[in-house]
């Protein structure tokens, strides 16, 4: 049986978004999972979906992906309005990533179900009561021991990421991008780069993508 990754995610304190606001929001979600979607899982079995406007879920076919998928969705909403005044608060995500298998499944991914939907699901529910942003649910004991540990220290960072530092990693992480081609992407300098690179703990950022990765492929 095919396992899959299901990643489940709401926006943090979206009654306080402006309703002006909100179709601009909507717009970057989409925008960001075409992006992935294009450069990074290039899966057309691979779904997206908004829904109650503030909400939204992934069914990935490559669960292995799923962690930098979050860490994507996540960068790219911290790093939206990057011109306007730094007191404007960023937006942010609560995101639940369930692995397993899934046993029914329909054209709309919130109509489907399976281990993968409730790991992700129950997750979230008790996230909002934590104050957590990640979290990890798998059919295996020490993965998931090892990752509550790692997305606790993962999401401590990514929470501290300026919006600026989250537009650079958006790009790293997308594309795989070296820090001459970002510099030139975004138009400042390469040792700017490299600064919101190493403030933001890339090398964390990596080392931790690679694990995960690795972890999740090792028991397909």
């Amino acid at each position: 049986m095919h396992t899959f990754a299901v990643i489940t995610g709401d926006i943090v304190g979206s009654k306080s978004i402006d309703l002006d606001e909100r179709e601009n929001l909507l717009r970057v979600l989409k925008e960001s999972f075409d992006e992935i979607n294009e450069n990074l899982i290039k899966d057309v079995h691979s779904t997206f979906e908004i829904f109650r406007g503030d909400s939204f879920q992934a069914v990935l076919r490559k669960p292995e992906l799923s962690l930098i998928v979050s860490i994507l969705i996540r960068a790219r909403l911290r790093s939206e309005n990057v011109n306007i005044p730094v007191k404007k608060k960023n937006w942010d995500a609560r995101l639940a990533i369930g692995i397993g298998n899934i046993e029914f499944s329909t054209d709309k991914t919130v109509e489907s179900d399976g281990q993968a939907f409730l790991f992700s699901g129950r997750d979230l529910d008790n996230m909002k009561i934590s104050g957590e942003r990640f979290r990890i649910q798998t059919p295996w004991y020490e993965v998931n021991a090892e990752m509550k540990v790692s997305l606790a220290f993962a999401d401590s960072v990514i929470s501290r990421w300026s919006k600026y530092q989250a537009q650079v990693f958006y790009y790293y992480l997308l594309q795989n991008e070296k820090q001459i081609e970002l510099a030139e992407r975004i138009k400042i300098s390469q040792p700017a780069i490299h600064k919101r690179l190493t403030s933001g703990n890339v090398d964390c950022i990596d080392l931790l993508r690679i694990r995960f990765e690795n972890l999740i492929s090792s028991k397909l």
